[in-house]
């Protein structure tokens, strides 16, 4: 185990060298800027040693014992105490501070159910391909799955995305952002950024894949509704969606806020062919769709929280209510079609 653990931090020192970006602590980065001022050269063996001194002073089994406590006093006797310090020596080991960790473990403990060897060779993955001790820990904490995912399964995965580019650069940096690619086949994402590609000009899509990255990941039935009503309903082209975050919203949210500025007068539908300017006689698309609803009733639409909260259960129930009559439309076809094929008595 202590190998295990000790060939991590070789990973990591190895890792913060070739990829100071992203392998760097707060404090090592300011060590290290203070080394480059005095020196002109970086010395990350070193400056993690400077790290590894101040984690070495730190109590382990003092502080997961808290944490362990913690857990009990919340009824979760499931984890065990040996489990819980040499998890948090792991992540210790990955430049990680006592507090994050500490945080991270007490507000997510379903992560302490996944074996030391799960952590220590996904951990070894991503330490290669240059992910930063803290990234890591986010990404899992977010999808603990990844801990069952075959070292070598995501060791190609990543590998992949760094052949997919946006522009000049590679998905790996959206991975980061964005976990759940992780868990997506690269080749599905290649295909959708393929469809994206032939709506959007190449820096609107890389803007666009910045500000929603769920589109390569959620339904394309879903994203292609989204897109046409933004853009036959409210009249916005490719530009005004890649600048917002809608398409990270739902589809019932959309046309919430769409529909509550148009039906009160406020949005005027914009007519781009004849005049380009005319999307600026409305907010913005971000202000429309990204806003909380307070911001958006009382600065957007000069309504009251009320007034929209109101208009938002209406368009629910009206959402409802078209899927209870698609709902039973089908259901009719079915049966008269079940009807249809039903042998004749007689016959």
């Amino acid at each position: 185990m202590a190998l295990r653990m000790w060939r991590v931090r070789a990973l990591w020192i190895r890792a913060a060298a070739l990829c100071p970006s992203f392998g760097l602590s707060y404090e090592l980065n300011s060590l290290c800027s203070r080394k480059t001022m005095l020196y002109g050269k970086l010395t990350y063996c070193s400056s993690y040693k400077f790290q590894e001194d101040i984690d070495d002073k730190l109590d382990v089994k003092a502080r997961s014992w808290k944490i362990f406590s913690e857990l009990q006093a919340k009824g979760l006797h499931k984890y065990s105490e040996k489990h819980t310090a040499s998890l948090y020596q792991l992540l210790l080991d990955l430049g990680i501070k006592s507090s994050t960790i500490e945080a991270q473990l007490t507000a997510t403990p379903d992560i302490l159910g996944y074996s030391i060897k799960n952590w220590s060779d996904t951990c070894e993955v991503m330490v290669e391909n240059g992910l930063s001790g803290i990234n890591i820990l986010q990404s899992i904490a977010l999808y603990p799955q990844l801990l069952l995912v075959k070292p070598s399964t995501l060791r190609q995965t990543l590998l992949q995305y760094q052949e997919i580019t946006v522009g000049k650069h590679n998905l790996l940096s959206l991975v980061i952002r964005y976990p759940a690619l992780y868990l997506f086949p690269p080749r599905a994402v290649k295909k959708r950024m393929g469809l994206l590609s032939s709506m959007f000009p190449p820096t609107e899509l890389k803007t666009l894949i910045r500000n929603n990255p769920n589109i390569l990941t959620d339904k394309w039935e879903t994203i292609s509704k989204k897109i046409m009503y933004i853009h036959e309903e409210m009249g916005l082209e490719q530009p005004h969606l890649a600048a917002s975050k809608a398409l990270r919203k739902p589809l019932l949210h959309i046309k919430t806020r769409h529909q509550f500025l148009y039906r009160a007068g406020i949005y005027k539908t914009p007519n781009l062919l004849r005049d380009k300017q005319s999307h600026k006689r409305n907010a913005s698309l971000s202000d429309i769709m990204d806003t909380s609803d307070k911001y958006f009733a009382n600065r957007v639409a000069r309504l009251t929280d009320l007034e929209y909260s109101v208009f938002a259960c209406m368009m629910k129930e009206e959402e409802e209510l078209e899927h209870s009559y698609s709902d039973d439309s089908d259901f009719d076809e079915t049966n008269d079609l079940e009807f249809e094929e039903m042998p004749r008595h007689g016959s």
